[in-house]
């Protein structure tokens, strides 16, 4: 059986951000995720194409001591600049973007996610149940829903989802929180569709990036514009959440031809596909927030962290997880 300090539930930005952080201050925390590897929302997925990056399109920096983490990845070659022709289309015009820098995983969005992971011994392919006391009331046990053998740790973080954190977090009755419970129900997230698509040469493309408005499609980027990618003519759009819910539970094959068919009208593109495929991101991004950097119960000895807690920014996830991290390592 597995024993830890502090076992998290997550191996996304936040959990990773956690386990830095706790690693740090000599504090034993085990890492576990539902996934069969690391990514999450920085999911990068294979095709015979090349590679889309079909969740977060780019992270950006504001606080310093993530930019210092980000300035540690560029060291490490799993994070780079990403530059180019990035607009804002609207109403049939377009403009300059002129925000933030953005930065992506290198050579894919997924990379220094999996460079975080290796570093803090992630487990995959455990879709945990909700944690219960052990028989002594005095740990927390955490069984895989599969089966797999129990686990024991002081604390548990749910670095999750905040839906998904709302169904793990035991209630009060049982030793658990009832206050982390309330709030991350409380928490929103808006659900995307996203696509996926290849085109068989293809005119010269009209920009790298686009944030959209007034149209069905909130976003499209061009995968070859990134650094360390495979050339091609390979785009990845992200439908509004307006039109994602009005669409959200229907069929793959009525939804890919309607945003093939948006990604076309903002391209003006009109050469034959060579692949396309969907993907149903349910929650995609944060539109309520918990109003607090994480959530902590000292007396259950429960946390969440994650960017619902902040903003809906891989920073935002971040910075969450690493403050819990080291909120945490003062208590142990």
């Amino acid at each position: 059986m597995q024993s830890a300090r502090v076992a998290i539930i997550g191996a996304g930005v936040a959990g990773l951000a956690c386990a830095r952080a706790l690693r740090a201050a000599g504090v034993t925390a085990n890492v576990y995720d539902k996934g069969r590897g690391p990514g999450g929302r920085c999911s990068s997925r294979r095709s015979p194409f090349g590679r889309f990056d079909h969740g977060a399109q780019f992270l950006t920096v504001r606080e310093d001591r993530f930019r210092d983490q980000v300035e540690a990845w560029q060291d490490a070659g799993v994070v780079a600049e990403w530059s180019g022709d990035h607009v804002v289309v609207e109403d049939d015009e377009r403009r300059p973007y002129e925000g933030d820098t953005r930065y992506v995983g290198a050579p894919a969005m997924n990379a220094f996610v999996r460079h975080e992971a290796e570093a803090a011994g992630a487990q995959f392919g455990l879709r945990m149940g909700q944690p219960t006391r052990d028989a002594n009331g005095q740990r927390w046990a955490l069984r895989g829903e599969g089966g797999q053998s129990a686990w024991e740790a002081d604390w548990v973080v749910l670095a999750v989802p905040a839906e998904q954190a709302a169904d793990l977090v035991p209630p009060g009755v049982q030793g658990g929180s009832d206050a982390l419970r309330e709030a991350a129900g409380a928490a929103r997230s808006g659900p995307t569709w996203t696509l996926m698509a290849a085109f068989e040469g293809g005119r010269a493309a009209p920009f790298d990036a686009a944030s959209v408005r007034g149209r069905d499609l909130a976003w499209a980027s061009r995968e070859a514009s990134k650094p360390g990618r495979e050339p091609g003519a390979r785009w990845v759009a992200h439908a509004t959440p307006e039109w994602t819910r009005a669409h959200l539970e229907h069929e793959k094959g009525d939804v890919l031809p309607a945003l093939v068919r948006s990604l076309r009208a903002l391209l003006g593109e009109d050469a034959p596909l060579a692949h396309a495929d969907v993907h149903r991101w349910r929650y995609a991004q944060v539109t309520e927030t918990a109003r607090a950097p994480f959530g902590l119960d000292e007396d259950a000895q429960l946390a969440t962290c994650g960017d619902w807690h902040v903003a809906p920014r891989v920073e935002s996830a971040w910075v969450s997880g690493d403050a819990l991290g080291r909120a945490l390592a003062e208590r142990l």
